[in-house]
C-alpha cells in the first residue's frame, strides 16, 4: 500500500469536511414555489460547535466559538478522551477520579458541555411557527436562542421541545442556538453518557398545524373482518383569529396503499388548540405481532382557505392486549410467554449515542437470539429504538424512572422529581403511546421510598396520570423486597394499584402470593442467569406469571463487574450467592451511600452480566438460555483452570468463568469442568474419539450434564442420546495459532448520511479459517476515503486502552470497529494489520 498516497487522500478529504464545517450556517430551504412550504421534524444533527468546559457567556450571539470542536449529533461527550497523556489514573475517557462513583458509571467523566449551532431560515419561513425538538439530553439542560433563554429540562432521558418562534431573527439573518448540559456529581447507578446523545429535530410549520405529538391512535375494536381505529387529533392555531380547519385522515396499509379516508371540519379558536375525534373502520385488518409486525400509517392533512397547512404521518399497529391471572398475556387473543431481557440505553463502544443504525441493530440481534420482549431499564428509550421495536416485532415494557423523591445518588433526578414528574411523564407518554410494541408502562424500578405513605401517594399520582394519557396498556412497577424493611407483605398496597406486578428476583414469593392474591398478574422483571431454568419453568408452569426478564439481555457500561466471578482461598468465598428474597434493608440506611464507598474496580468498566456482550456476540450464559428456550439442542462450555487452593466466588449476577472452546494449552492432564447443556435425556462425552463419560439427565439436573475431563488438545465431542439412539453431536476443537485477520461486515453498503454506521467485526483465524478463541493480538487500523473510525474495542471488561483508538486489542480472538461515513461519502476502505499476520481490508460504498 502506498502510505504517502493514502495520507494525501485522507488529508484532502479532511480539508473538504473542514471547509463544509467552516460554513457553519445551515440554510433551511422551503421555497415558496412549492405548494407546501412547511417542514416537519427535519433532522437538526449536523455541524454543532462543542466545548467540554464551563465557559461564561456562551449563550450570547456574538460569542467566539471559532476554536470549538465541530460535532454531528448524536454526541456523547463522556466518551471523549480526557486531555493529557494516559497515566495510572487516566486512560482515554476513563479516570479513577470519576465523581460519578467510578464503579457505578464505569469510571467515565461527566462535567459541563456547551453546544452551539448557527442556522439561517429561508424567506418562506416568515410567519411560520418554529419548534425545536430534543429526544434526550443528559442531564440538566438550559437552552438559549439568539441570547434569549428558552427553557430548561431536568430529566436526562425524556423528550422535550420548545416553540422558539418569537426568539428567532427574521428569515435571511443568522440565528444561534446555545445549549448548556450539566452532568455533575453522583447522579446515576450506571453509565449515563453526557450531552445531546439523541436526535434533535426542527419543525417549521404553518400557524395552523397538528400539535407536537398531537395524534393518538388506539384500536379498541378488532375482529377478523374489521377493526376500528380511534384517532384523536389535536390541532394548534397560532393565528390571531379563529380558523375552520378541514382535517382529512388517510389510512395507509402495510403495502403503502391508501385504503380509506375520513374528512371532518374543526373550528379552532385563536391561540388555542382544537380536538378532533374520528372512528375509522378498517376492513380485513392485518394485525401487528412479533411474528408479523405489520404497520399502518395515519396521514393527517390540515387545510384552511384551500391551502394545505400541515401533513402529519403517524405509524400504528392494530393489535389487542389482554392480561389475566387465568390466561396470562393474550396478544390478539393468543397466549404469549415473554422471553424478556432488561436493556440499558448505552450502545457499547458508542456510549450513550443513540444512532439509528445502532438501535436497530440491538433490537435485531436480540430478536435473532430468541428474545420477544425488552424491559427498557430504567428510563424511556430513544424514539428510534421504539421505531425499531415496532418494525422488527419486539414487545416493550417502557419504564419511566429509577427513583422518585428519595435519592439513590445525591444529585440524581430525585432532586427535581416533585417539580417535574408530571411534565416529564406527559412528554414521555405523548411521544410513545402510539407504538404498538409498547405493552406496559412502568412507573419505576426498585423505588427507595422508606415512608409507606409517601410511596403510596406517589405511586397513586403516577398511575393516575399514566392512565389519563393512555388506558389501553397495563401499568406496572418493578419491586424487590430489599427496600421493604417491614416485610414483603407491605408491598400489597402498591401492587394493588398495578395491572401487572414486577418481581425483581422474588421468584420464591410467587406461589404464596398467588394463594393470597389469586387475581394478581406477575412478571419476573429481573432474574439471574444462573437461575434461568427455575425462572423460565415458573413462566411455563403458572399462567399468572407472564414472562421472565434476565438482568441483563445486553451487557452495558457501568455497575462495574457485578457479573464478574473471582477466585478466593478455598473455604473463604460465598460461591454463587446473593438473593434479595430473604434480605431487607434496615430502616434509616441508604444502601446507595454505602455502595458509593466501595473500593474501585479499576480498570474494569463493564457490568459483565449480559446474555449478549457489548459488541453483539453471544456470551456463555446465552448458550444455556438457547437450550432453555429451545433455540438450540446442545451446547458445551468448559470452565477455565481454577488456581490451586482457590475457589470461584461471585455475586448472583455472575456466570461461571466457562467458555465454549478447547484451547487450554499449558494445562495438559489437568482436570477441567465441562458442562453440556441439552434437553435430551442422555449425554456422552468423548475426547479424541475416546469416551470419557456418559450422564443421564433428570429434571433435577436442569438440562446440565457435568463432567471432569483431563485436558489434552484435540476434539471434545458431546453426543445427545435418546433410547440409545444418537440425536445430535457438537464438538469443540483445539485451534492452531493465529495466521490471518478476517474482517466481517454486517453491511457492505451504507446510506449516504453521517447518521448511518458500519459495524465491522475483526477476527483472528488459524490456517483453517477457525477463530482462535484465546488470541489477544494488537491490531492496527487505518481508513482510506470518506469515513471516520468513531469506536473500536472489544468485549473485555478491562481493556480501556483500545477504547476509541486506531490501535486495538483482540479479546477471545475478536474485536469490533465502528465507522461513520462523512455526509458526502461515496467510498471508504478499512484496513487491519498485525505483526506476523496476513492483513485484511474491506470497502464500503454508499447508496
Amino acid at each position: 500500500m502506498n502510505k504517502t498516497k493514502t495520507r494525501r487522500r485522507l488529508t484532502n478529504a479532511s480539508k473538504l469536511i473542514l471547509l463544509v464545517f467552516a460554513l457553519h450556517t445551515i440554510l433551511l430551504s422551503c421555497s415558496e414555489s412549492k405548494k407546501e412550504s412547511f417542514i416537519r421534524n427535519q433532522l437538526f444533527n449536523s455541524e454543532w460547535k462543542f466545548i467540554r468546559d464551563s465557559v461564561l457567556g456562551a449563550e450570547q450571539v456574538g460569542f467566539d466559538d471559532s476554536n470549538w470542536q465541530v460535532v454531528n449529533l448524536p454526541h456523547d461527550f463522556s466518551l471523549m478522551d480526557l486531555p493529557g497523556e494516559d497515566t495510572d489514573n487516566q486512560i482515554g475517557p476513563f479516570s479513577k477520579e470519576s465523581p460519578g462513583n467510578g464503579n457505578s458509571t464505569g469510571h467515565f467523566i461527566g462535567g459541563t458541555g456547551w453546544y452551539r449551532k448557527s442556522f439561517t431560515l429561508d424567506k418562506c419561513a416568515k410567519n411560520k411557527t418554529v419548534i425545536l425538538n430534543f429526544d434526550g439530553v443528559y442531564m440538566e439542560t438550559e437552552i438559549w436562542v439568539n441570547g434569549k433563554h428558552v427553557g430548561s429540562n431536568k430529566n436526562g432521558y425524556t423528550p422535550f421541545s420548545f416553540d422558539i418562534t418569537n426568539k428567532l431573527f427574521a428569515p435571511g439573518k443568522e440565528n444561534v442556538i446555545a445549549v448548556k448540559v450539566d452532568n455533575i456529581g453522583r447522579n446515576s447507578r450506571w453509565y449515563s453518557g453526557s450531552g445531546i446523545y439523541r436526535n434533535v429535530r426542527l419543525s417549521v410549520l404553518e400557524k395552523l398545524h397538528v400539535s407536537s405529538n398531537g395524534v393518538y391512535i388506539t384500536t379498541p375494536e378488532i375482529s377478523t373482518n374489521a377493526a376500528t381505529a380511534s384517532i384523536e387529533v389535536t390541532v394548534q392555531n397560532d393565528l390571531d383569529k379563529s380558523q375552520d380547519a378541514q382535517v382529512s385522515i388517510n389510512i395507509i396499509d402495510p403495502d403503502n396503499k391508501i385504503i380509506t379516508t375520513s374528512t371532518k371540519t374543526l373550528q379552532v379558536q385563536a391561540k388555542k388548540e382544537g380536538l378532533l375525534n374520528a372512528a375509522i373502520e378498517i376492513e380485513n385488518p392485518t394485525l401487528w405481532s412479533p411474528e408479523n409486525p405489520n404497520l399502518y400509517t395515519a396521514e393527517i392533512i390540515i387545510e384552511a382557505d384551500n391551502k394545505v397547512t400541515d401533513r402529519y404521518k403517524q405509524k400504528f399497529g392494530i393489535r389487542s392486549i389482554e392480561f389475566s391471572a387465568e390466561k396470562g398475556l393474550l396478544l390478539n387473543g393468543k397466549s404469549v410467554l415473554l422471553k424478556g431481557g432488561c436493556v440499558h440505553h448505552d450502545n457499547g463502544l458508542l456510549g450513550a449515542a443513540a444512532f439509528k443504525q445502532a438501535e436497530i441493530r440491538k433490537v435485531k440481534l436480540l430478536k435473532e437470539n430468541g428474545f420477544n420482549a425488552i424491559r427498557f431499564s430504567h428510563n424511556p428509550p430513544s424514539k428510534v429504538f421504539l421505531e425499531a421495536c415496532d418494525s422488527l416485532g419486539m414487545l416493550v415494557i417502557n419504564e419511566f424512572t429509577d427513583m422518585w423523591e428519595k435519592y439513590k445518588n445525591p444529585q440524581d433526578y430525585s432532586v427535581h422529581f416533585s417539580e417535574y414528574w408530571e411534565k416529564d411523564v406527559t412528554n414521555w407518554m405523548l411521544r410513545d403511546r402510539n407504538h404498538p410494541s409498547v405493552i406496559m408502562w412502568s412507573i419505576g424500578n426498585e423505588i427507595y421510598e422508606p415512608d409507606a405513605d409517601t410511596r403510596l401517594r406517589i405511586a397513586t399520582q403516577l398511575t393516575n396520570r399514566v392512565k389519563e394519557l393512555d388506558n389501553t396498556r397495563g401499568v406496572t412497577l418493578a419491586i424487590t423486597g430489599f427496600f421493604y424493611p417491614k416485610g414483603w407483605e407491605t408491598t400489597a398496597p402498591i401492587f394493588d394499584l398495578m395491572d401487572v406486578c414486577g418481581y425483581n428476583y422474588m421468584i420464591d414469593k410467587i406461589e404464596s402470593d398467588h394463594e393470597k392474591y389469586p387475581e394478581r398478574i406477575i412478571y419476573l422483571s429481573e432474574s439471574y442467569a444462573n437461575s434461568a431454568f427455575d425462572y423460565w419453568k415458573a413462566v411455563e408452569k403458572y399462567p399468572y406469571v407472564i414472562g421472565d426478564f434476565i438482568w441483563t439481555a445486553w451487557d452495558y457500561l457501568g455497575e462495574v463487574s457485578i457479573g464478574s466471578p473471582s477466585y478466593v482461598p478455598e473455604g473463604q468465598g460465598p460461591g454463587f450467592s446473593g438473593n434479595f428474597s430473604n434480605f431487607t434493608l434496615p430502616e434509616g440506611i441508604n444502601i446507595f451511600d454505602i455502595q458509593a464507598r466501595r473500593a474501585s474496580n479499576w480498570p474494569n468498566y463493564l457490568a459483565n452480566c449480559g446474555d449478549i456482550d457489548i459488541t453483539g456476540e453471544k456470551t456463555p450464559q446465552m448458550l444455556y438460555r438457547d437450550i432453555i428456550w429451545g433455540n438450540s439442542n446442545i451446547e458445551i462450555n468448559v470452565h477455565e483452570p481454577i488456581p490451586q487452593g482457590m475457589q470461584e466466588a461471585a455475586t448472583a449476577w455472575a456466570w461461571p468463568a466457562e467458555f465454549p472452546h478447547w484451547n487450554w494449552q499449558g494445562n495438559e492432564d489437568k482436570k477441567l469442568q465441562v458442562r453440556v447443556f441439552t434437553r435430551e435425556p442422555e449425554v456422552q462425552l468423548e475426547l479424541n474419539d475416546k469416551v470419557v463419560g456418559k450422564k443421564k439427565l433428570t429434571e433435577a439436573d436442569k438440562y446440565i450434564a457435568v463432567f471432569e475431563v483431563p485436558y489434552q488438545p484435540g476434539e471434545l465431542k458431546a453426543t445427545t442420546l435418546k433410547d440409545g439412539k444418537t440425536i445430535e453431536t457438537k464438538s469443540l476443537k483445539t485451534t492452531g495459532s493465529p495466521k490471518s485477520i478476517r474482517i466481517i461486515t454486517e453491511q457492505n453498503t451504507i446510506h449516504l448520511s453521517n447518521n448511518d454506521l458500519a459495524f465491522i467485526k475483526i477476527e483472528l483465524v488459524d490456517e483453517n479459517g477457525v477463530v482462535v478463541p484465546d488470541a489477544t493480538n494488537t491490531i492496527q487500523l487505518s481508513i482510506e476515503g470518506e469515513g471516520k473510525i468513531i469506536a473500536s474495542g472489544n468485549a473485555s471488561t478491562n481493556d480501556m486502552r483500545s477504547f476509541n483508538q486506531t490501535t486495538l486489542q483482540t479479546f477471545k480472538g475478536k474485536a469490533q470497529v465502528i465507522v461513520r461515513p462523512f455526509s458526502n461519502a461515496r467510498l471508504f476502505t478499512l484496513r487491519a494489520k498485525s505483526e506476523g499476520l496476513n492483513e485484511a481490508a474491506t470497502t464500503f460504498t454508499t447508496n
